[in-house]
């Protein structure tokens, strides 16, 4: 018996949800991972998770030992990395919590070149728009995008780069509409608003030293920047949208920026990790080449 291959088994399980879920992150059968859990029960003699036909549980000691065990896998995981003296050599799963509009707008191309790059690192990206204790669920990078909260104040940040919003609507909406050429004109608009955006109907805007505090009320809330931008393709309304999304649709005349003469506040994105002595390789060549990639 390997425990540690149970311990891992176990491990996936539970990040992934599902038997199947961590059978595809392993690459083995959902029975093998079903046996190989149901043996690790069996060697601590209690039982980690509840399980019915439908769902899975942990049960306390299965928290208890998820946390701890996550932890001492982590800690082994980094002890191989550090040992490793060739970069090309970088192997395992990296586990990376990123936000969904982001992703959706410019991670996904860099993900892939990574892989390619790195065939042995396996990259688990989960898409999630909350913001998750990193420490606690296991992740190894999360990217954030806006302002860093309390929880974020133990792990290590780095600044990869900015994102700029503009408002923008279509050539068709806006001939049917009244002017946009104050940002209190948003009033007499359909709004459609990003929740992910965090700016609770409050929009601010800068022009020179003077700022504006428009308080919108929308007619859409959607959290995804794509849905967003297909609401204003299809000529619904007025929204804010990162500049790098609408770019080609306002070269193409599809969308125009407005209130251009106003300057909305740039949102940091960041890449959070865990302060270690001895950070993966992985890890810190994901965070550095990341950074490069979005600085072109």
């Amino acid at each position: 018996m390997n425990l540690l291959t149970l311990i891992r088994s176990f491990i996936s399980t539970v990040e992934e949800g599902s038997f199947t879920g961590a059978s595809k992150q392993l690459g083995v059968s959902k029975s093998l991972v079903s046996r190989n859990i149901r043996d690790l029960e069996n060697h601590l003699g209690t039982r980690l998770m509840n399980r019915s036909t439908k769902t899975l549980s942990l049960t306390d000691a299965g928290k208890h030992y998820y946390l701890e065990s996550n932890i001492l896998v982590t800690k082994l995981d980094t002890l191989n990395d550090s040992v490793r003296h060739n970069s090309d050599a970088m192997s395992g799963t990296l586990n990376v919590l990123a936000p969904n509009g982001l992703t959706e707008i410019m991670l996904m191309p860099f993900i892939c070149e990574f892989c390619a790059r790195y065939p042995e690192v396996q990259v688990s990206l989960q898409l999630d728009d909350g913001v998750n204790d990193i420490s606690s669920q296991g992740y190894d990078v999360a990217i954030r995008s806006g302002n860093l909260i309390r929880q974020d104040l133990d792990l290590i940040a780095t600044k990869l780069t900015e994102n700029q919003c503009i408002v923008c609507a279509s050539p068709e909406y806006l001939q049917n509409h009244e002017p946009l050429l104050h940002p209190i004109d948003l009033l007499s608009h359909r709004v459609v608003e990003d929740p992910n955006l965090k700016n609770y109907s409050l929009w601010r805007f800068r022009k020179g030293i003077e700022e504006y505090d428009i308080e919108v009320s929308p007619s859409i809330s959607v959290n995804s920047v794509q849905a967003i931008k297909a609401a204003l393709l299809n000529h619904f309304g007025v929204a804010m949208l990162p500049r790098e999304l609408a770019r080609e649709e306002i070269s193409d005349g599809k969308l125009i920026e407005v209130l251009s003469h106003y300057q909305l506040q740039k949102r940091a994105v960041f890449a959070l990790y865990r302060e270690r002595v001895n950070t993966p390789r992985k890890v810190k060549t994901f965070i550095e080449e990341l950074r490069a990639f979005l600085m072109l």
